[in-house]
């Protein structure tokens, strides 16, 4: 194709120089006419001829320099929102914020209930340190652990009920290893309420427990006697004697 085109463009430049050299020949032989027929005018030789016929286009040119940069365009539309992207990693604990402004004041609760009087606060415990071995009488404690409101009889063993109401009564008794068998009673102003047997050989101990409900009025006596047999104390206080106010009755 290069081959081609380059015998094109020389065949046309041989006409263009071919036509310029019958022009200037023309133009001597002008000249040779004037000198011998006198001063005539400037000959025209050299002036520019007709327009030769348009060449083939040449091969194009080596790659100019780069241009200056344009203008910057204008920003384009806002694209398509992405799909939501995974979960990340659970970030560090933050620091501890700073402490909140103080609450408006709360309003005024509920009025509670009444506190129990000082008539209705009533409980005692009594232990036996010693042995103990009267039968047929009242059984005596040597050692009052909790007496609230003065209503145990240390001296007697007898409890006074200050008040009209239910009362809850335990204990809790030792046999002496002297003897094989142990009666106590619980007792209500004279009258037995319910009984506390123990029986083991002699050289061994057993232990025993009962408990009662009872309604008392105002000044009821409640005390443990001794049947038959005998009861072990010492430190460690195995036979004990307790009872408090359930609730005050009218």
């Amino acid at each position: 194709m290069l081959n081609s085109m380059a015998s094109k463009d020389f065949i046309n430049w041989s006409l263009l120089a071919l036509l310029l050299l019958l022009r200037f020949c023309l133009c001597q032989d002008e000249d040779t006419e004037t000198i011998h027929s006198g001063p005539q005018s400037p000959p025209e030789c050299g002036c520019r001829g007709d327009f030769g016929f348009r060449g083939y286009q040449g091969p194009p040119g080596p790659p100019g320099p780069a241009g200056m940069p344009g203008n910057h365009g204008n920003n384009g539309n806002n694209g398509a929102p992405g799909t939501e992207g995974a979960k990340g990693d659970k970030g560090d604990k933050g620091d501890i914020g700073l402490r909140g402004e103080r609450g408006h004041h709360g309003p005024k609760g509920e009025k509670g209930y009444p506190g129990i009087p000082p008539e209705l606060q009533v409980a005692f415990m009594a232990s036996m340190a010693t042995h103990f071995s009267n039968q047929n009488s009242g059984i005596i404690f040597s050692s009052v652990e909790t007496n609230v409101g003065n209503f145990f009889d240390v001296m007697t063993g007898r409890f006074g009920a200050p008040v009209n109401g239910v009362y809850f009564f335990t204990f809790n008794m030792m046999k002496h290893e002297d003897v094989e068998e142990v009666y106590v009673y619980l007792m209500h102003n004279g009258n037995t309420v319910f009984s506390l047997y123990s029986y083991e050989s002699k050289g061994k101990t057993d232990s025993s427990s009962n408990s009662a409900v009872l309604k008392l009025a105002k000044g009821d006596e409640v005390w443990l006697r001794m049947g038959n047999g005998a009861l072990h104390g010492d430190h460690q206080r195995f036979s004990t004697f307790a009872g408090f106010l359930l609730f005050e009755t009218k």
